[in-house]
């Protein structure tokens, strides 16, 4: 059963080139007739999914740069890792919007200050 995505968590704008020179923006139909231009619950849902599961994952390797590392900072540590995140989605490694980004990082620092370091998801990425 999926986890329903939090109040928090960005939900992402229609994405679409639409040619022409009056102003215009794409939007979808919804049952009731109305228009959204937010994209729709099951990916809303699958980035939230792709964005939690990046930020458990990153529990495990701040954890593990801390103790090879004892002499950074948990707040360089984070820059690092918020700098790779950037690379990875300037390099089209990975699909997170800017917002999208924060969040994880947000959710990293919370998951951090959790006794432990966070869920058991910490250990798989070790």
């Amino acid at each position: 059963m999926a986890v329903v995505p939090p109040e928090d968590f960005p939900r992402r704008t229609m994405q679409s080139g639409l040619d022409g020179a009056v102003l215009k923006f794409s939007a979808r139909r919804l049952e009731d007739g109305g228009f959204s231009a937010l994209v729709p619950d099951e990916e809303h849902q699958e980035a939230y999914e792709n964005a939690e599961d990046l930020a458990g994952q990153l529990v495990g390797y701040a954890l593990r740069k801390e103790r090879e590392n004892p002499d950074w900072t948990r707040a360089f540590n984070i820059q690092r890792i918020r700098d790779g995140i950037k690379e990875k989605v300037r390099s089209r490694e990975w699909d997170f919007t800017p917002d999208e980004q924060e969040w994880i990082m947000k959710r990293l620092i919370a998951l951090l200050e959790q006794p432990e370091g966070g869920d058991t998801m910490a250990g798989a990425a070790q």
